[in-house]
């Protein structure tokens, strides 16, 4: 048999996670773990919650990003950056099971069945991240960077902030690196602050989007879906068996076929 050459994917699929794959923030959902764990006081835990409500109701806007980010890196300071990532991993095997849309698990599954590799891209930090696009099969994670000393304790700064004009870039990065097409990759999000990076690729994608990224959407012509339906993915779920876990073999077969009659159309337009 002939050899057949590696294929390097053109086209990748970034997913914001809170609100977009989640249908809560994932500090919200991990604050009783993290709480279990010594990591979080219970003060501090709700806190975290009373400064997410903001944003889990309306979406977040540049000034509530900063004042998240700047609560992420005081709350986090001298926490041990290989116990939190390990907390949260414990969390997910043992104590919860994150509550996903179900709609946001297809799209997933569509993109891997197109062979496009998928990354979840968080403002979250990367240590509260990486569990969680592990336990979803995501191919990359990015996530935002605490500075840390030398023995791994994080010091209370954020390095980088991994929102806005920042996720852009480092998505960018991650493309340039791995040699895919930005003008050919999609992007999903809910909010307006990722409009750097929904801006950046030629498939902007608005899922439940807030105010402002719902007016832009509109104006530019992007495609809006609404996620509402639920479910649990268990820490058992593994990349082979996440297009099963999303929906039925048959679901998986029709979003193909439907993936590539939508290719056709696009291309048939650009004629």
């Amino acid at each position: 048999m002939p050899h057949r050459p590696h294929t390097v994917p053109r086209a990748a699929a970034f997913f914001d996670l809170d609100k977009t794959i989640l249908d809560t923030s994932s500090s919200v959902a991990l604050r009783s773990p993290l709480v279990d764990s010594g990591l979080m006081t219970r003060r501090s835990a709700a806190l975290g919650v009373l400064l997410h409500l903001p944003y889990l109701l309306r979406g977040a806007d540049h000034a509530a990003m900063e004042r998240m980010g700047k609560q992420l890196g005081a709350m986090s300071q001298g926490w041990d950056s290989a116990v939190l990532e390990a907390t949260v991993r414990d969390a997910l095997a043992t104590h919860i099971d994150p509550v996903c849309f179900t709609e946001a698990l297809d799209q997933i599954a569509l993109h891997r069945a197109a062979g496009q590799p998928v990354v979840i891209a968080s403002a979250s930090v990367s240590e509260m991240v990486r569990p969680i696009g592990d336990l979803l099969g995501a191919d990359f994670v990015i996530g935002s960077e605490a500075v840390r000393d030398e023995d791994g304790t994080f010091t209370g700064e954020i390095a980088s902030l991994n929102y806005a004009d920042e996720k852009a870039r480092a998505c960018a990065a991650l493309a340039a690196e791995q040699g895919w097409d930005l003008s050919e990759c999609f992007a999903y999000s809910d909010s307006v602050t990722d409009l750097p990076l929904l801006e950046s690729v030629g498939h902007p994608v608005a899922v439940n989007p807030d105010r402002g990224l719902r007016e832009t959407a509109q104006e530019r012509g992007w495609q809006i879906l609404t996620f509402q339906h639920t479910a649990r993915v268990r820490s058992s779920a593994s990349k082979a068996a996440l297009p099963v876990a999303a929906g039925t073999i048959a679901t998986g077969v029709a979003l193909t076929v439907a993936y590539r009659l939508w290719c056709a159309k696009r291309a048939r337009a650009s004629l």
